[in-house]
């Protein structure tokens, strides 16, 4: 075996190995604490209590319910029935999140549901450091895959917070932005310190917080436009220009190492766990700044009412959906 091909090998087992003790982990009080400050930031934003809203990725009755004791359904073999949740957007009073309910048994088809006024989700292996080109690829590759779905399935106007893997910023691939860039603005995003939402050792990755506005036609000003990157000659990492130039929207202090495959890497150290206090503050900033100019029910009145679509027939055989 060459010496390419061991390296390559024994990074892709780190990689399992990571992938194995993330899902050995629980992120479910993070996302609990999280979720009532994205919904501050979503209504700040202009989102209308009573709108629709879009649950998905790790953790999704959650984030959507600010329920961390709401038991994921399952069905009689035990795997979970639920993989996106949809429901009102909640009002701001204690308990109003709980409200929502499953959308399906089988991944929702966005391309016949109603539009969306708001979509959240913390993306799959977004608090991991992948070795291998091939696993850092996928994971780049379903990001994108996601979010274009889930933006298309949303109302012009509306917004999304995506919670991201850091690479996503400081290693964009200018085609896949473009993309992005065709139907979203690019509000903000804050980076939340190492095991924010994991504190199993190998979840050590910051995580990017990333607020988009599905765009109402048009094109984005100068002001809204996806970021750039800067190639650090010290420690030869990308780092994000939108966090070379808001350097408080990074929850704690970065330090590069590298690791004991010989790569650099980046952590963002918050022993004092300030970072639910800075998140508050800067999803605050964000809304003050971007809240939109007409709530979902003005857009109705520009765009007409949202048109209901009928779902694709279950297929053959599958039982009635679930009353929870």
């Amino acid at each position: 075996m060459t010496t390419a091909a061991h390296t390559q090998l024994v990074r892709e087992r780190a990689d399992r190995a990571a992938l194995i003790a993330q899902a050995q982990a629980d992120a479910t009080g993070a996302h609990a604490q999280l979720a009532p400050m994205i919904w501050d930031l979503l209504r700040g934003l202009g989102a209308p209590v009573g709108g629709r809203a879009l649950a998905f990725g790790t953790d999704p009755q959650v984030l959507l319910t600010g329920d961390p004791n709401r038991p994921q359904p399952r069905d009689a073999d035990g795997f979970p029935v639920h993989d996106r949740w949809q429901g009102p957007v909640p009002e701001g009073r204690p308990g109003a999140h709980r409200d929502a309910f499953p959308v399906t048994r089988y991944p929702l088809n966005l391309a016949t549901a109603r539009p969306f006024d708001v979509g959240v989700a913390s993306m799959p292996h977004n608090d991991i450091h992948l070795r291998s080109r091939e696993t850092r690829a996928m994971r780049h590759h379903a990001f994108h895959l996601q979010a274009l779905e889930a933006l298309t399935g949303l109302t012009p106007g509306g917004h999304a917070v995506f919670l991201v893997n850091h690479t996503v910023l400081d290693y964009p691939d200018p085609s896949r932005w473009a993309r992005l860039a065709q139907m979203a603005d690019f509000l903000g995003a804050a980076r939340l310190p190492s095991h924010a939402l994991r504190a199993t050792r190998a979840c050590d990755a910051p995580v990017d917080v990333l607020v988009l506005r599905r765009r109402d036609g048009g094109y984005p000003d100068a002001g809204l436009q996806f970021p750039d990157v800067d190639w650090s000659t010290e420690d030869g990492l990308h780092e994000s220009t939108y966090f070379t130039t808001h350097p408080d929207r990074v929850l704690g202090v970065p330090d590069v190492g590298t690791d004991y495959w010989g790569l650099q890497q980046l952590a963002v150290h918050d022993p004092d766990r300030t970072w639910p206090g800075r998140l508050a503050s800067v999803f605050s900033e964000i809304a003050q700044q971007h809240r939109s100019a007409h709530t979902a029910s003005d857009r109705a009145t520009l765009h007409g009412p949202a048109t209901p679509r009928h779902s694709f027939p279950r297929p053959g055989g599958e039982p009635p959906a679930l009353d929870l």
